[in-house]
């Protein structure tokens, strides 16, 4: 069974509002950046020219195990404060909370 994360199609889809869909895709973006700079992604959400893939879900299986308790514990907070007015841009949530994950796992 496939266990979806996060799915860009499924963002982009929920409405037609230009706006909400910049939204989506900056916040997107902001997303992949994260995981793909901390190693937390087993496969590439991007195209072999760097632009981003619209139909790449983040799922159980194609995050590490950090990844999945990153979007367990951490992501939803993040994805919170954005629908509260944040900007995507502003990851410190999911910085933090990976530090925390990788300091526990090491004790």
């Amino acid at each position: 069974m496939k266990i979806i994360r996060y799915s860009y199609p499924a963002m982009l889809a929920s409405s037609k509002n230009t706006s909400y869909r910049t939204l989506a895709t900056h916040m997107t973006q902001a997303l992949m950046r994260f995981l793909v700079d901390n190693a937390l992604l087993t496969e590439s959400p991007y195209h072999a020219d760097g632009s981003l893939d619209e139909q790449f879900e983040v799922t159980k299986a194609n995050l590490t195990e950090d990844g999945n308790q990153l979007f367990k514990l951490y992501f939803p907070k993040w994805s919170n404060r954005i629908d509260r007015g944040g900007s995507p841009d502003d990851i410190k949530t999911l910085v933090n909370g990976l530090a925390k994950i990788r300091a526990a796992a090491q004790e």
